[in-house]
């Protein structure tokens, strides 16, 4: 499937004192095998570059805004999306590359507290259940989706802890709590950020997993959806997050005190494109 994705931010200015010197990082993909983009136009224009874990960025200098003006920064992708099965794809994968995701991918963070009780004591009996991290990540996915009950869009996100004793949240909690009982095991986790396309052209906010699996690779995990180790062309990879547990999409920057933090929001909208339309 061929997308058009827009996205537009607005800074606005809510203080009493000018924006000074502004730099605004923004986050537009990330890599996934199934995903492969074609065009990228930022406007105005500005440096896109690579920053940690593979994640795509546009950085663009804000000019300076009065008290009570915007400034609009708009970025157009346009992609190829295909449904894939990564378990039909064996991938070489080497004791190094092995030791070096476990010590990157396990670490406890933020929203995934591997030193929970409850948390330690449910993978303490899924691994007495299974033999081996590919079957323990299965189990992981089914007890997930039978613990929380899948909410929509909650206002905040909670985290594992508060997921598996509330036993309810959004697509946030899913993939947290499936992050944090493999990384309790030392199986490498990490979680993506993106959207799912569902015929409307404001595609809707979504997050899911990847686990490293011997002789896989890391593959997608979608507790949330009922998806493993499938993608379908629906699913725009947006921003991945492994190291850190949170990257925000927008991170603006800027010289001085402001009397008030400027407005920042973003707006993304997808349209299908047909052969032969750019």
């Amino acid at each position: 499937m061929r997308l058009r994705i827009e996205m537009q931010a607005n800074i606005n200015n809510r203080g009493t004192t000018k924006l000074r010197r502004g730099m605004m990082t923004w986050h537009l993909f990330t890599d996934m095998e199934n995903q492969f983009v074609e065009m990228i136009d930022v406007f105005p224009p500005a440096k896109v570059t690579e920053r940690a874990e593979h994640n795509m960025v546009a950085i663009i200098k804000v000019p300076e805004i009065n008290p009570g003006e915007s400034f609009s920064p708009t970025v157009i992708l346009r992609i190829d999306t295909t449904r894939r099965d990564w378990l039909m794809e064996p991938q070489s994968t080497s004791q190094q590359m092995i030791a070096q995701n476990r010590g990157m991918y396990c670490s406890l963070q933020k929203y995934w507290e591997i030193d929970d009780e409850i948390i330690q004591e449910m993978s303490e009996r899924m691994a007495e259940r299974t033999g081996d991290d590919e079957s323990y990540a299965r189990l992981a996915f089914d007890i997930v989706r039978d613990t929380v009950k899948l909410k929509t869009h909650l206002d905040e996100r909670i985290g594992a802890a508060r997921a598996v004793r509330e036993k309810e949240g959004d697509c946030d909690e899913h993939a947290d709590l499936f992050i944090a009982l493999l990384r309790t095991v030392k199986i490498p986790a990490r979680r993506i950020v993106g959207h799912v396309y569902r015929g409307r052209s404001e595609p809707e906010p979504h997050a899911w997993s990847e686990v490293f699996l011997e002789r896989k690779g890391w593959i997608p995990v979608d507790a949330a959806l009922g998806n493993f180790g499938i993608i379908t062309e629906d699913y725009f990879s947006r921003i991945r997050e492994g190291l850190v547990s949170e990257r925000p999409t927008l991170k603006l920057k800027w010289s001085g005190i402001a009397t008030e933090a400027p407005f920042v929001e973003e707006e993304v909208k997808m349209t299908i494109l047909e052969n032969g339309e750019s």
